[in-house]
């Protein structure tokens, strides 16, 4: 009598985790259709993207950190660090051009062109020099201003009976 129990138990486990599954592939279209995913992709692409190292860097400086940003990528978001906050140190790339003297070359054959002397022919030509400094960025939690698009809401409330069966369900699969 405990396994027929049992089965029918499982089935409504099962046709409850179906039900849900077909809701949330609903929401979920709809959600990436829909304007606020759109406008959140928008922001989050605004962000810069750090190297690893850098991510190493903030990490160990702030192992709390979660969104960063430099002092005027803030304010573009129309957020302000707040007064007093130092920065997390990261090493930014910072080329420089230089001029340079380089044999000129045939843009046809590729050879350098020679001078009636037999001498290769030179011109001035700006190379970029790749160089680093220290630059800083900033955590969301180190700011304050207009708020950041979100993608999900908290849920408040409290759970009916069926609700609470369908997370023990969803906790044991």
């Amino acid at each position: 009598m405990k396994k027929a129990e049992t089965n029918t138990e499982k089935k409504s486990r099962q046709e409850i985790i179906s039900e849900l599954i077909d809701g949330l592939e609903e929401s979920i279209k709809g959600f990436m259709e829909g304007e606020k995913y759109k406008n959140f992709l928008t922001k989050m692409s605004q962000f810069h993207n750090y190297s690893l190292n850098n991510q190493l860097l903030i990490a160990i400086q702030r192992p709390d950190a979660t969104l960063c940003a430099s002092y005027t990528g803030w304010k573009k978001q129309e957020r302000q660090v707040k007064k007093g906050e130092k920065g997390i140190k990261i090493i930014c790339p910072a080329p420089y051009k230089k001029q340079a003297l380089q044999d000129k070359k045939d843009p046809q054959t590729g050879k350098t062109v020679l001078m009636a002397d037999g001498s290769p022919s030179q011109e001035i030509v700006e190379v970029i020099i790749p160089a680093f400094k220290v630059g800083y960025t900033f955590d969301v939690s180190q700011t304050e201003g207009k708020p950041l698009p979100e993608i999900t809401q908290n849920l408040e409330g409290n759970l009916t009976d069926s609700q609470k069966d369908l997370r023990q369900a969803l906790l044991e699969l």
